[in-house]
């Protein structure tokens, strides 16, 4: 259990996934199954974190509602403190309505995060003393912008490090005029040929893009290729690691759960390389389960598959 606090900040809402049970047929009813969970970006980060055994306090804003008091629950249940998250009469609880296919990969997604418009520079300036106690600070890009920059210059005042993870391929364009004021981005491909302004069509391309997102000013920068692993660039190279063999039931959540579970190795003390394989370790047991966080994800649990991963990577002569 580590004393150091990382302040994360953004959505917290509820995911409904529907599955198909075989290929995915557009304009028609697919049989399937339908799943509700505890989601969002920030609270999925915030109980990793937690369950990864990091002080952890979340700031954002749900509305008075059913769907609120389920979410609120699961994640205090993990740990996590909710103690300032806002809670509004004149809003719904945000929603994320997914589609995956049979593989559990995402086809579609519909999010509604309009409560988010609630999160305010306002709202986050009253709770200045935990910018300034933070060891990390963790920003989902679904908040307004204006809040946004005050993340970025509270953090660049009190010398904090700031991961931003950048959600959507249209949420990438709003935070690319402030890549070179941020610690930390963790795009997927799509989102990367965004913030690296050309299509990753090639390990080239990925590497070239990697490379650019450092030459923009950010120390490290993780774009997530699913199967074929992750990019890690810093300003000393760039480097691909490969993902850990597993059998995929749901892929919501595995990005989450790769950013925080590189955050705690960087709040830990660990090299940039080693933090994100742990990354990589968290990812993967999240990719196990149908909900957006493992139920069981512990540090124990992420070293064992760490350690399958080298085993898988580096075979015994």
């Amino acid at each position: 259990m580590s004393d150091s606090r990382v302040l994360v900040i953004g959505a917290s809402n509820l995911d409904i996934k529907g599955q198909t049970d075989s290929y995915h047929i557009a304009k028609t009813s697919n049989p399937g199954s339908v799943q509700s969970t505890a989601g969002g970006v920030a609270r999925n980060i915030a109980e990793n974190l937690a369950r990864l055994g990091l002080s952890t306090t979340l700031l954002s804003v749900v509305g008075d509602d059913i769907h609120s008091r389920h979410v609120l629950d699961v994640t205090a249940a993990a740990g996590v403190d909710l103690q300032h998250v806002a809670v509004t009469h004149e809003a719904s609880t945000g929603m994320f309505l997914a589609l995956l296919n049979q593989y559990g990969d995402l086809e579609s997604a519909v999010a509604d995060m309009s409560i988010l418009s609630r999160l305010t520079p306002e709202y986050l300036a009253s709770h200045q003393d935990l910018f300034e106690s933070a060891a990390f600070v963790v920003v989902d890009a679904d908040i307004p912008e204006p809040s946004l920059i005050f993340c970025i210059e509270q953090c660049e005042k009190d010398g904090i490090p700031l991961c931003v993870e950048p959600i959507s391929v249209a949420r990438s364009h709003q935070i690319l005029p402030y890549l070179d004021r941020m610690t930390m981005v963790t795009p997927n491909r799509e989102e990367a040929e965004v913030l690296a302004g050309f299509p990753l069509r090639s390990a080239e391309d990925v590497r070239r893009a990697g490379a650019r997102l450092v030459e923009r000013g950010v120390r490290w920068a993780i774009i997530t290729l699913g199967p074929e692993g992750v990019l890690a660039a810093t300003t000393e190279g760039v480097d691909f690691l490969p993902s850990i063999s597993t059998v995929v039931t749901d892929t919501v959540g595995a990005g989450d759960a790769l950013t925080a579970g590189t955050v705690c190795g960087l709040v830990d003390g660990l090299d940039f390389v080693p933090a994100v394989r742990q990354g990589i370790a968290c990812a993967t047991l999240t990719l196990t389960t149908r909900l957006a966080v493992h139920p069981e994800l512990d540090r124990e649990r992420v070293l064992a598959h760490q350690k399958r991963g080298e085993t898988e990577h580096c075979p015994a002569r």
